[in-house]
């Protein structure tokens, strides 16, 4: 493990999977949240929020079982990213003392099939989404898109961060302008805010996968908080 301070070259990113030097630290706590914004603010996550209303839930609802996942969620998710301002590791560096230098490779193993499955449905969907939009074959588009993603991951932290906090400001205006234009001129189904709707099935169905979704970024959410200072709090990380 490389703990001496090396010079960035060329705006690569140098440290990938190793430990970050104390000099090297920098950032802020609120930086950390439109990288997470962005990293749900995108088509996978819009297939997850339907499941509720496709199993027959109504709006009210699928709302609160989106909500309530998404805070169990991000709750158990949070202690993993406290972890990166005072280790200074990434996640999966992280399991060794738990499961072992050996035993560490099955959770590797499972972020390694979880996350090529992620990328590669989040992807292909973007290419689709480019084809209608833009037009243009899917193939040109899903190309195009994993180059874009190669190079951000190649020059690494600082730039995630940056391309984060631009697409959240452009998502927050556009989507608002949406949102409001939903609210006046849409006309909701018979039922859709009525508490006494109430049915197990979607609600379960909707609140379980949205909490697997978010505690699903445990596995390595911590890889974007352990470049911060260690100084920052385990309560407010």
């Amino acid at each position: 493990m490389t703990t001496s301070s090396q010079p960035r070259v060329s705006g690569l990113e140098i440290r990938s999977i190793d430990y970050v030097p104390l000099d090297e630290r920098h950032g802020k706590l609120w930086h950390l949240g439109p990288l997470w914004f962005m990293s749900n603010a995108q088509i996978a996550t819009l297939a997850v929020g339907l499941i509720s209303i496709t199993e027959g839930g109504n709006l009210i609802w699928s709302l609160i079982a989106i909500a309530a996942g998404t805070i169990l969620g991000t709750f158990f998710m949070a202690f993993h990213s406290a972890q990166g301002p005072q280790l200074g590791l990434p996640q999966m560096i992280q399991s060794r003392p738990q499961f072992g230098y050996v035993g560490a490779l099955l959770v590797w193993l499972f972020a390694y099939v979880q996350y090529a499955g992620f990328n590669i449905f989040n992807t292909i969907l973007a290419g689709e989404a480019l084809h209608t939009t833009l037009h243009g074959g899917v193939k040109l588009w899903v190309v195009v898109v994993t180059l874009i993603g190669f190079v951000i991951a190649l020059v690494g932290y600082d730039v995630i961060h940056r391309a984060e906090r631009i697409l959240t400001y452009t998502f927050l205006v556009v989507f608002g302008i949406f949102t409001v234009g939903i609210l006046l001129t849409l006309h909701y189904p018979p039922g859709s805010f009525d508490l006494g709707g109430f049915q197990w099935t979607p609600f379960l169905a909707q609140f379980g996968v949205v909490a697997g979704y978010q505690i699903s970024w445990a596995i390595y959410v911590s890889d974007y908080s352990r470049y911060l200072p260690p100084d920052v709090t385990v309560r407010k990380t």
